[in-house]
């Protein structure tokens, strides 16, 4: 059971086909009766009448409404160049149940047209005909027109769609799809209306590539839904699509019909026809100057050589026989002045080019001692810079030894006073420790004996005090000694291995400026 939809389509379809089955009984003019207009003018057409629509037959047979317009972009009767829109488009049909035929299409071209109608040719002149075959495919120009009234026409086009197909129980395909391509066709006129408008018949196919993507689906007849089995992205087809056949009705606006329109400018346009004219002639007049000219020339060559030919084979039979007539003698003496003259040729030759072979090898010479001399000044100034850096590396070795000996005897000066301050420090004390002995001496020999033992006794301690005093401090004094004259050994190897490291640099450094 068919959707209320369907339904409704089908009935809009019908309407159309009976409306235009209608328009073709209504104010009908007999098509043959009109002829084509070959008046020599220019016409400037209106808006409206540049203006057509167009639908294909074939499409509608197929149940896919389909609409176009075309508009001429030159508004003159000579221009032949056009564009179009066309839209095609197949409704989706929605129900509670899956259909297992499913058509359904959207598509939307732009296209661009070059019309053209046959020419009468002629024998000579601008309308000669195509002499070539890549020239007479596409060539309008015949000895008798076989459709005066046919316009063709030639162009191409971009389309885009929107499709969904199945059919049956076979694999549907449902995607999109980017076309172009050419087409070719030929337009008649149909039917003319009392109005001045017109509807012409359109014949002709669009063929071109085509790169697309798609889904792959099947019907689930038990689950009455469509399921997808696959997917396919962006692809080039392997060979050419026909887009579209075409038998369409084209209508046009106002009374300048099929028959006036697309002339060639040449046949309306009289200036551009003088001018045309003009420009064909001097170049006609320019081949056949040129024509002339390569003719003249080649007779001219040809008698020339003829007569070139005939002269030399006088010169040289004459010479010949005045060989023949000459004496022995006199054909030796000729040979030997001829030889001696080839010898003295010779000679000079030889000598013409040793002196270019001596310019050239003074030449070569004066060069090569000219970079062997900046060879020469060049190492010359890479050895006085490499002596100038080792003088100033020598200097700064110098420098550097003089600052270590500097520091070295500051160094042992100061270590040198110090000793002297610790022997000045000790010489002091053993005076002042031989002075209290002195002292106690004296006392001693004062005081009686009973003092005397007391001050024996403290004589001996002070003796042994001193004693202690003299003994400890000339140890502290020893160690001290050794301990600066170590410091100060240790100072002097510490200059001496820098200046040992630093020679063996600047040594290491020289070695390599010389490499």
């Amino acid at each position: 059971m068919y959707h209320i939809h369907e339904i409704i389509f089908s009935r809009i379809i019908k309407g159309i086909s009976l409306t235009l089955f209608l328009m073709f009984f209504l104010a009908i003019q007999d098509a043959s009766a009109q002829v084509v207009d070959n008046s020599r003018r220019v016409d400037t057409l209106s808006l409206a009448e540049r203006i057509s629509v167009r639908t294909n037959l074939v499409d509608w047979v197929l149940t896919v409404p389909n609409v176009g317009v075309e508009f001429d972009l030159g508004k003159y009767n000579w221009n032949r160049y056009a564009i179009n829109a066309n839209i095609r488009w197949r409704p989706r049909t929605s129900g509670t149940y899956v259909h297992s035929t499913i058509f359904n299409l959207f598509e939307a071209t732009i296209e661009g047209r070059m019309y053209w109608r046959e020419r009468r040719a002629e024998p000579t002149g601008y309308l000669k005909r195509h002499d070539h075959w890549w020239d007479k495919l596409m060539s309008c120009r015949n000895m008798s027109p076989s459709h005066p009234r046919w316009v063709f026409y030639r162009g191409v086009y971009a389309s885009y769609s929107d499709y969904a197909f199945l059919f049956g129980a076979n694999e549907g395909r449902q995607g999109q799809a980017f076309q172009a391509g050419i087409t070719w066709g030929f337009v008649k006129p149909f039917v003319f209306f009392q109005s001045g408008n017109s509807i012409d018949m359109e014949f002709g196919a669009s063929v071109g590539a085509c790169i697309t993507k798609y889904d792959r689906f099947r019907k689930n007849a038990e689950d009455n839904c469509l399921e997808k089995t696959g997917a396919d992205g962006w692809q080039m087809v392997k060979y050419p699509m026909v887009r579209e056949l075409h038998a369409a009705l084209v209508y046009r606006f106002g009374n300048y019909n099929m028959l006036k329109k697309y002339r060639w400018r040449y046949d309306v346009d009289m200036p551009f026809r003088e001018k045309t004219d003009s420009i064909w002639h001097a170049r006609w007049l320019a081949r056949e100057q040129k024509f002339i000219k390569d003719s003249i020339y080649n007779v001219v060559a040809f008698d020339f050589k003829q007569l070139y030919d005939s002269c030399v084979d006088v010169r040289r039979r004459e010479a010949q026989q005045a060989i023949d007539a000459k004496s022995p003698k006199i054909i030796a003496r000729e040979q030997r002045l001829a030889r001696k003259r080839h010898i003295e040729d010779s000679i000079a030759a030889r000598k013409d080019s040793l002196e270019k072979v001596k310019a050239i090898y003074a030449n070569k010479r004066y060069e090569a001692n000219r970079h062997q001399k900046a060879l020469q000044e060049k190492r010359r100034a890479e050895e006085a810079a490499e002596k100038a850096k080792v003088r100033a590396a020598a200097n700064e070795e110098k420098l550097r030894e003089a600052r270590n000996k500097e520091e070295a005897e500051a160094q042992a000066k100061a270590l040198r006073q110090k000793l002297k301050a610790s022997k000045q420090a000790q010489e002091n004390a053993r005076k002042k420790a031989s002075s209290s002995a002195a002292s106690a001496a004296r006392a001693k020999s004062s005081v009686g004996k009973t003092a005397g033992k007391t001050a024996v006794v403290a004589g001996g301690v002070t003796a042994d005090a001193t004693k202690s005093d003299d003994a400890d401090e000339p140890v502290m004094s020893a160690k001290e000694r050794k301990k600066l004259e170590q410091q100060e050994k240790a100072a002097r190897a510490k200059a001496a291995a820098e200046r040992m490291k630093e020679r063996l640099a600047a040594q290491k450094a020289a070695r390599k400026n010389s490499k």
